[in-house]
């Protein structure tokens, strides 16, 4: 991907399915993170990418009258793997996280459009949806490390990104009630896959990838400092 912190970008990544049991293909595994110094902790950041060509078609993000103000924990941000995650592990993963600007965002869409094509058609949706099968499918395989990392604690995670050349816009209803659109780089999208909890899909233009990979690499340097 040639930006800081990506350890290895894996393209056409062979997937199964966790609800059909078909053979999938992802678009891009993205793996950040590594050890610390003494070799003791490990971070094993996964990005699960689909790609999405075509600028033609605005994707605008839907949000609901509430602010998302999200517990101490911030599960949502991504799908943890691997048995060595633990309450205050986490709680220092959350703090590098929240260090990083281009992570942090306190709004999460309830659900987002393709405009300007066939109503039965919505491209946006369908791939976010897809993205987070992808997602699954990689926390269902654990943890991901290479040689030369520690084989001591290891703390996986995996992170859903839509990467568009599509325009994006948030939408919102302004004070009289007219929709707003406002012109962005990423937004986010709160998902209900089957009987898991919410998670979170980031939507990202090719710059917003740039914005959203570098600041989690520097997120789990932090971690792993």
């Amino acid at each position: 991907m040639g930006t800081p912190g990506c350890r290895l970008a894996l393209p056409a990544y062979q997937y199964e399915d966790g609800v059909t049991k078909k053979q999938r293909e992802g678009d891009v595994m993205a793996l950040f993170g590594g050890s610390n110094l003494s070799r003791t902790l490990n971070t094993s950041f996964r990005l699960a990418v689909e790609c999405k060509s075509g600028s033609d078609k605005p994707w605008i993000a839907f949000y609901d009258q509430r602010r998302s103000t999200h517990p101490a924990k911030l599960s949502d941000w991504w799908l943890p793997c691997g048995k060595d995650w633990t309450e205050e592990l986490r709680t220092k993963v959350v703090g590098a996280f929240e260090w990083e600007n281009g992570l942090l965002t306190d709004r999460l869409a309830s659900h987002a459009v393709s405009a300007l094509g066939k109503e039965s058609i919505n491209s946006a949706q369908d791939a976010i949806m897809q993205s987070m099968s992808f997602a699954r499918a990689l926390a269902g395989e654990g943890t991901l490390t290479m040689a030369g990392d520690n084989i001591g604690t290891v703390l996986g995670g995996v992170m859903p990104v839509v990467v568009t050349q599509a325009p994006l816009f948030q939408c919102e209803l302004g004070h009289e009630g007219q929709p707003i659109l406002t012109p962005v780089e990423r937004f986010d999208v709160s998902v209900k896959f089957g009987q898991a909890p919410r998670r979170r899909v980031y939507v990202v233009s090719e710059a917003g990838l740039a914005d959203l990979a570098g600041s989690l690499g520097r997120a789990l340097d932090r971690v792993s400092g």
